[in-house]
């Protein structure tokens, strides 16, 4: 039987936190970590976007039916089971794509708003759409009995425009991720004690053994840098690990462009560290000669 009601709604929240992720883990991540993960981040996509980018319902006069996406994953209900219809909001808690929540199982894909129906045996189902008063009015058309009143009284939903919860959601990922580029940016901490160095930022911090330690000194100049293996590479400012020209694969701390570096030596790899006040570098190559004066250059 033909619907007299059908209404796609696409999943811009599901879509917006999906692409906030993938943009995260990309930036964070650089060379041969990008490239590992990029393929498994292209069969997610591949899996999410077609099954749950949009949620699909049809009204007419035997069944509500439901789709995500393509349509693999579908629901027919009854419209003979259907005992009462309301438009109801969402908490924030209850999220997006299948939910198991407190007033049943929630299909939704963007948003807060959802027309809860009444099923046998004390069950619920809610349906989550950005136009709940016309998904109302076309179930009290199909079924041609006015919608009974709830059950257990629920506020009136607010009025919200359509694509709010796609808005917030591009927000929160716009400013996650201009939070992840400020924190990695922010100057490392370092901490010298007699078992080695603690150099502390975001994703990238490490430890290093006093034993691991072989020799310090300050250079005049970074050396080229091949690629980043494994780090953050925004402007001037390296975190993580990358190949260095001459020395292999080491790790950066360091704002390009404000001499000097300092270069630690391990036994197996390398170092650098810098600050944007060169006084600050010189000032840590110094706390680290005095508590090991035997891997300083001597004067």
């Amino acid at each position: 039987m033909s619907a007299h009601y059908r209404h796609s709604q696409v999943g811009w929240v599901i879509l917006g936190v999906f692409a906030g992720i993938a943009l995260v883990v990309l930036t964070l991540l650089g060379g041969e970590a990008a490239a590992a993960v990029r393929l498994p981040l292209l069969v997610v996509a591949a899996l999410v976007l077609p099954l749950f980018g949009a949620l699909t319902v049809e009204v007419d006069r035997e069944a509500i039916r439901l789709r995500f996406g393509i349509g693999l994953i579908r629901k027919r209900i009854p419209l003979a089971e259907v005992t009462g219809w309301r438009a109801v909001r969402n908490p924030w808690y209850c999220g997006w794509g299948i939910r198991l929540g407190p007033r049943g199982v929630l299909w939704n894909v963007s948003g807060f708003d959802a027309v809860e129906l009444d099923l046998p045996a004390g069950r619920h189902f809610r349906i989550g759409t950005d136009e709940p008063g016309l998904l109302v009015s076309a179930i009290t058309q199909a079924r041609g009995v006015p919608a009974p009143p709830p059950s257990a009284p629920e506020r009136p939903a607010p009025s919200r425009r359509p694509g709010f919860g796609a808005a917030a959601a591009l927000v929160v990922g716009l400013a996650l991720v201009g939070w992840t580029f400020w924190a990695q940016t922010r100057p490392v901490g370092v901490r010298i004690g007699p078992q080695g160095v603690e150099i502390e930022t975001l994703f990238y911090g490490t430890t290093l053994p006093a034993a691991e330690m072989t020799a310090f000194s300050l250079e005049p100049a970074l050396p080229r840098v091949l690629t980043r293996t494994n780090g953050f590479a925004a402007a001037s400012t390296l975190r993580g690990h990358f190949r260095v020209q001459g020395l292999g694969d080491g790790r950066l701390y360091v704002e390009q462009g404000q001499a000097p570096y300092l270069l630690i030596r391990l036994r197996q790899g390398f170092v650098f560290v810098n600050f944007r006040e060169p006084g600050k570098t010189r000032a840590l190559y110094a706390a680290l000669a005095r508590q090991w004066p035997d891997r300083a250059p001597t004067p």
